[in-house]
């Protein structure tokens, strides 16, 4: 073969990848922004007035072990965060934030919205390398919130 019957080969060749490489660059490029993008909270709706559907997450944020920093039932949120765990060398910690949101939807039911990040900070001796918080997208941590919060409904609802 000679180059000039190479030629034509390789322009197509080359064209068939820069075409097919779009495809593909444009869908790591949604994966990227799927995996950095905002994190939507998770949201469901709960039967329950306002107060006893707040009282109910805050009941659940205490027995998951979050220490309730901010918020109130006039607020309509609730903001906690969990004990500060150690890291495997001794000189990182890890901490879960929980932020909560109720709007009323009516008067027998409530939207509650959550959010969680990690709070990381890898070496505290080190002034310069502040601690990241990252929103937990797909957690189990949503769905064991969500149980406990209807248990806490249902033994308020009992009393």
């Amino acid at each position: 073969m000679t180059i000039k019957a190479i030629a034509p080969l390789f322009l197509l060749v080359a064209a068939s990848s820069l075409i097919t490489g779009c495809g593909s660059i444009d869908a790591m490029g949604n994966s990227v922004k799927g995996r950095f993008g905002r994190v939507p909270p998770k949201v469901r709706i709960i039967e329950g007035d306002s107060r006893q559907v707040y009282e109910a997450a805050r009941l659940a944020m205490v027995k998951l072990d979050y220490e309730v920093l901010s918020g109130g039932p006039a607020q309509g949120r609730l903001d906690g965060l969990s004990p500060i765990g150690g890291g495997g060398d001794f000189k990182s910690s890890r901490q879960r934030s929980i932020s909560i949101h109720l709007q009323a939807v009516d008067d027998r039911s409530v939207a509650v919205s959550v959010l969680l990040k990690e709070i990381v900070e890898e070496d505290f001796s080190k002034v310069a390398n502040p601690a990241t918080e990252t929103p937990l997208r797909d957690s189990a941590s949503y769905e064991v919130f969500f149980e406990e919060l209807a248990r806490q409904l249902q033994a308020l609802k009992g009393k």
